[in-house]
């Protein structure tokens, strides 16, 4: 979407990780979940990254960022339980216990940093009016991680692939999207980091796309590219 060729845009659909969100440590938290067990000699199983959709298939109807403290403390062991079933590794109710909290920070939002514009961002296009929401391929409860992360309130709608079945670059997640906000496709601007998901998945839909390319080596030829979320505030129309 060059600045000329920019059609009217009604609202604006975005990516989660690594468009909005980073890594805290710049790793994995399979990779940190691994080296942890392994650090209190606990042999786990070989990660696979489908484990993190196991791990949190409950996540949106059990876990509240508002629980109590009781309640919030047991559900922290439901999940530390949870991870080591899934990691193979035998352990009792004493050890879900006694990892509960370091296995949340390892797993949970703690795990992610907002880039530093993000906020100043998503402000600036609710203030202009923007209808705004996440569409990510993302476990169950993302609206929890948007809440403890501070960025809920920004959105209008917020799309887990787990939570709808339906995965980018499906177009039937960005109808999904288009549907909820009450907006054309061909009027919707998707913004995303990955090439094949968000710009090429995006653009199948019908939607605008923006690849947001934070890497150092140049994007790939013809790709609308924007290394900093900052960059997309003059390109909207109207700006």
């Amino acid at each position: 979407m060059s600045a000329r060729s920019a059609r009217h845009i009604d609202a604006i659909t975005l990516d989660f990780y690594g468009t909005l969100i980073h890594p805290r440590n710049g790793r994995g938290r399979g990779s940190n979940l691994v080296e942890y067990t392994r650090g209190h000699d606990l042999e786990p199983a070989p990660w696979e990254h489908r484990m993190l959709y196991d791990l949190f298939d409950r996540h949106d109807t059990e876990y509240s960022p508002d629980l109590p403290e009781d309640a919030r403390r047991d559900y922290l062991e439901q999940l530390a339980r949870r991870a080591f079933d899934i990691l193979e590794i035998q352990a009792d109710d004493r050890l879900a216990k006694d990892h509960a909290v370091a296995l949340w920070r390892i797993i949970g939002p703690d795990a992610f940093a907002l880039y530093p514009e993000t906020r100043t961002v998503l402000d600036t296009l609710k203030s202009e009016g923007y209808p705004l929401a996440l569409v990510s391929n993302w476990q169950r409860g993302l609206e929890h991680f948007c809440t403890e992360l501070g960025i809920a309130d920004a959105f209008d709608h917020v799309i887990s692939s787990a939570e709808l079945g339906i995965a980018k670059p499906d177009r039937r997640i960005f109808d999904e999207a288009c549907s909820r906000l009450g907006a054309e496709p061909e009027h919707v601007l998707h913004v995303g980091d990955t090439l094949a998901d968000d710009y090429e998945g995006g653009r199948a839909a019908g939607l605008q796309t923006i690849l947001v390319h934070r890497s150092p080596e140049p994007p790939p030829d013809g790709i609308d590219a924007i290394d900093d979320l900052q960059r997309l505030l003059p390109r909207l129309p109207g700006s």
